[in-house]
């Protein structure tokens, strides 16, 4: 299911490379003021550090001691991961706002993925542990 997790993964990254991509091309063709540039710059940041924590909460789901089946998690990492994710989602979204640009257009599609992307993956778990 780690596998599983990388690939479906790759789709919120995939639209975030996009997003910093028209974040350095965009810089330069309008002026634009530079607290917008910023809080653009900021939200992207964010993003890539929320889609890179939400593997690290899904490899640790998965480690080889099991996953927790709707037990509620201890006070441990993947508990302390999954909430700095869930708040650093909400932020770069929020600073999307500001920004301006056309990778904003990005961030929107990177929130959506991950919306669908990560109860995917806890889907396909449930559904690959039933058949076993």
């Amino acid at each position: 299911m780690v596998i599983v997790a990388t690939v479906l993964s790759l789709i919120p990254t995939a639209l975030l490379a996009a997003a910093w991509r028209k974040y350095f091309l965009g810089a330069s063709d309008v002026p634009i003021p530079r607290w917008r540039l910023y809080s653009g710059g900021i939200a992207l940041l964010l993003a890539s550090l929320t889609t890179a924590l939400e593997l690290v909460f899904l490899v640790f789901w998965f480690h080889p001691a099991g996953s927790f089946r709707g037990v509620p998690l201890a006070p441990s990492i993947p508990k302390l991961v999954s909430g700095i994710a869930v708040w650093m989602f909400f932020a770069s979204i929020l600073l999307s706002f500001l920004g301006k640009g056309r990778w904003r257009f990005f961030i929107s599609v990177w929130a959506v993925a991950v919306c669908y992307v990560v109860p995917l993956i806890f889907a396909l778990e449930l559904i690959i542990d039933w058949r076993e």
